[in-house]
């Protein structure tokens, strides 16, 4: 692409970009409405002020040379009414455009946090969780200014400039062409002033979503972090971010300076320089007569120009921060959803077939290659092998976060694909080797707000998988106050609430991923007892690396390298001599295994 074609490709990128956001008026019709109104009728009254004390200096009071009192002080009242009606309708007007910008906002996030939800798993794969909550806040924050500042301040100083116009031509010709000189330098000025804060608002936004991004990883990772001592490398990385992130925004201080403060003061004085001179030439060669009031006028009328004009210039910069944000929030919700339609499934046995799938993340890197197997509706069924070998894969499969490139898996007969994800799910549990907490209580995680399970049902559950010891040691019991990712909890804690959560949710098929990976022989074997009452009567498939929790499994399958190597009962197995009686050996559950 030619550079005059990427321009013209960027300038309609643009032109689109601002028309969806001037869409979004369209929710907030009646407090934007109210606001431009009152913003007008401000205005006019704003106005209104200098031409009455222009009056009073020309001495259009006076009749037959003398002061009309009585017309004076009408004057004066209504300059004051002026006064006041201006800055009453100009504080109505403000609150009225703030309210549609925060409910802009709002509809916006709500929008943002609905489709996030929707989105498939895999697109989380190559975004940060810190760019999606950027989005989500400084970039819809960025967005409810474009209307409750940029989009209300610069039609006011749309009106104020027709105003001051028309009020000029009504005055004196002459004094609207001194005025007009300047139309050709505020026209450079605004547009070089729009080119280049484009340019640097979009690498500021950019940069302020990796800093996000950055700072979000480094939370998370602090453990890890500290544990290897890598706190200098991780600084001088986020710092490296945070540098570029400031000189941006210092380009941004200096080209705000320059247009706004320096060439258009130096603008606006030259304007009142030639308006003395045509004032003061008239007066002195005795040519014309320009009224005092009318050079006042004039003056006042440049200064609110001006100061609109600076208003203005500072707002178009906001206007291209508030359109590279509202790229951002557009680009989010533009990501395609799967199509969450299908067949309903109102029940389920729990029946699970993979026949010949292979699946890849990455083109030409194949997780899975050619899996077939078979899980009757009820049965327990484990996965063993190496780390990479593709068994928590497996399970990303059947939760249907992601699709096989080929093959077919189905579930009671039915291929997944043609299945409605909500009704598949909802029949569904899975435990993970790190489960997540929400903040809230521990009755709360059990739950999960379904309406259909109070605080019984959440007890009974965590009674059932083991956690009685657990749930009588804490003083406020269920109500106990769970804080983000229950960190105040133990591993084999936050587990047992997990087998709770998953048993209260009575699904027909159960996932335990990894499950007793992070926890203690002692813990182990409470959980352990918890698993078997989980499996009683529904299809449970285990991925596990201790496999004292899978001997009793009647299917076991061992994955190498995203193939199925070998399948059968834990006895049949080990009599097998191969990957798993080699694996069984080394944790030691069998003494003899090879003899």
């Amino acid at each position: 692409m030619s550079k005059g074609q990427d321009k013209k490709a960027r300038k309609a990128k643009e032109r689109a970009s601002l028309k969806r956001i001037l869409a979004l008026t369209s929710r907030v019709k009646k407090p934007l409405t109210i606001g431009i109104a009152l913003s007008l009728i401000s205005v006019l009254f704003d106005l209104a002020g200098p031409y009455l004390v222009g009056r009073i200096m020309d001495s259009e009071i006076s009749v037959h040379g003398r002061v009309e009192p009585r017309t004076f002080y009408l004057l004066i009242v209504l300059y004051a009414l002026a006064v006041l009606a201006s800055a009453l309708t100009r504080f109505l007007g403000q609150i009225s455009n703030q309210r549609a910008a925060n409910e802009v906002s709002k509809s916006v996030q709500k929008d943002i946090f609905r489709h996030v939800q929707k989105l498939p798993i895999s697109y989380f794969d190559s975004l940060p969780a810190g760019k999606v909550v950027s989005r989500v806040t400084n970039d819809t924050r960025a967005l409810r200014s474009f209307f409750q500042v940029v989009l209300s301040q610069m039609l006011t100083a749309l009106l104020y400039s027709l105003g001051i116009m028309i009020a000029l031509a009504s005055i004196d010709l002459r004094l609207l062409a001194i005025a007009m000189l300047s139309f050709p330098a505020l026209f450079f000025l605004f547009r070089d002033y729009r080119r280049k804060a484009s340019k640097l608002n979009y690498q500021y936004r950019r940069g302020v979503s990796e800093l996000n991004a950055s700072l979000n990883e480094n939370i998370e990772g602090m453990e890890v972090i500290q544990a290897f001592g890598k706190e200098r490398a991780m600084y001088d990385d986020f710092n490296k971010v945070n540098e570029y992130v400031y000189h941006k925004g210092l380009g941004m201080s200096h080209l705000f300076a320059y247009n706004t403060h320096t060439a258009t003061g130096a603008l606006n004085y030259l304007l009142l320089a030639l308006a003395l001179l045509y004032f003061g030439y008239g007066h002195l060669q005795a040519a014309y007569v320009v009224p005092v009031g009318h050079l006042y006028i004039f003056i006042d009328y440049m200064i609110r120009f001006f100061g609109q004009m600076n208003n203005a210039m500072t707002r178009l910069g906001e206007l291209e921060r508030s359109r590279s944000a509202a790229d951002h929030v557009f680009e989010l919700l533009d990501q395609p959803v799967p199509d969450f339609g299908g067949e309903p499934m109102p029940e389920m046995e729990g029946e699970i077939e993979f026949r010949d799938v292979t699946f890849a993340y990455k083109a030409d890197e194949d997780v899975l290659r050619n899996i077939n197997f078979f899980v009757e509706a009820g049965e327990t069924a484990a996965f063993v092998g190496q780390t990479g070998s593709g068994k928590s894969t497996l399970m990303n499969l059947i939760f249907h976060y992601y699709s096989p490139q080929s093959g077919r898996i189905s579930i009671d007969g039915k291929d997944i694909e043609d299945l409605n994800e909500d009704d598949l799910r909802s029949h569904m549990a899975i435990v993970s080797q790190d489960p997540f907490l929400f903040a809230g209580s521990i009755e709360s995680n059990i739950t999960l707000g379904r309406k259909d399970l109070d605080s019984d049902d959440a007890r009974h559950a965590l009674i059932e998988v083991g956690g009685e010891h657990f749930i009588s040691k804490l003083k406020d019991g269920l109500a106990t106050e769970v804080k983000e990712g229950g960190k105040e909890f133990s591993a084999g804690e936050r587990q047992l609430i997990s087998f709770a959560r998953a048993l209260a949710q009575n699904p027909h098929i159960l996932i335990l991923d990894e499950a007793t990976s992070h926890v203690d022989t002692e813990t182990e074997s409470i959980i352990q007892h918890g698993i078997e009452r989980l499996a009683e009567g529904r299809t449970t498939l285990i991925i596990a690396h201790r496999l004292s929790t899978i001997r009793h499994a009647e299917k076991i399958y061992v994955l190498d390298q995203g193939h199925i190597v070998e399948r059968g009962t834990h006895q049949e197995l080990i009599q097998q001599k191969g990957i798993y009686s080699n694996m069984v050996a080394a944790q030691g559950m069998e003494r003899n295994v090879i003899h």
